[in-house]
């Protein structure tokens, strides 16, 4: 398994020595990475939109920007990606853990402490991706049984009497009513209204009573499904 590394850090200097402690360890221990730097937040979110993280270490002062604010943004869109602080800032360690991070390394960098930290990573990594990879829908197309990977779907709407499922390769149409395919979806999905239910981790903005897509694609929120819409999208 390769795993996919992100470093964001304002200071070229350091995101070049980050670099080399994290291919190091990874070396060390024979695992396989690709890693790519950001310099500011737009360079990451625009990297996102169409590439996949599987760890980001990220600095907690980014000149004008808050690493905890990106973090939280990161938490809400993109909720399997792992996120550790690698800053000079001790005094920000509760906030770190209120938006989840794994790990919390202060610079300068102790090796042995960053080893075991992208280690635990690198485990909850794997853990991930079996679930993700074990977790499919059976649905019924034209009297075929056929499997889909629920990581691949990116959203279901009800148009008529069929329920059409968008996946990331192909589009399939099913009799089966909405509220059916949602009782057997993983709890990554979430309806947002009466006919649609979207994939969470494809949503990458909540604007009013609109989620916009990675995809770029755009779908309305229910006036009943507001609340709760929120509510799961910010917990």
């Amino acid at each position: 398994m390769e795993y996919h590394i992100g470093i964001c850090d304002d200071e070229a200097l350091q995101l070049k020595v980050n670099h080399i402690y994290i291919k190091e360890i990874a070396s060390r221990n024979q695992i396989q990475i690709t890693s790519r730097g950001f310099c500011n937040s737009k360079q990451l979110f625009s990297y996102l939109q169409n590439h996949t993280l599987d760890i980001l270490f990220l600095d907690i002062d980014l000149g004008d920007e808050s690493g905890i604010d990106i973090a939280s943004q990161i938490a809400v869109n993109y909720p399997d990606l792992i996120i550790i602080f690698l800053t000079g800032h001790r005094e920000f360690t509760s906030e770190a853990f209120d938006v989840d991070a794994l790990g919390y390394v202060v610079k300068p960098i102790n090796e042995q402490k960053l080893e075991r930290t992208l280690k635990k990573a690198f485990t909850q990594v794997y853990g991930i991706k079996n679930r993700q990879s074990s977790a499919s829908l059976i649905i019924t197309e034209e009297n075929i049984k056929k499997k889909i990977n629920q990581s691949d779907i990116l959203y279901i709407e009800r148009v008529g009497t069929k329920s059409i499922i968008h996946t990331r390769n192909r589009i399939y149409q099913v009799y089966e009513p909405l509220t059916s395919l949602c009782s057997r979806l993983d709890s990554h999905f979430i309806r947002i209204n009466q006919s649609e239910v979207v994939n969470r981790s494809e949503i990458e903005t909540l604007k009013g009573n609109t989620v916009f897509l990675r995809d770029q694609r755009q779908l309305s929120i229910g006036r009943t499904y507001k609340k709760q819409v929120v509510s799961e999208l910010l917990s």
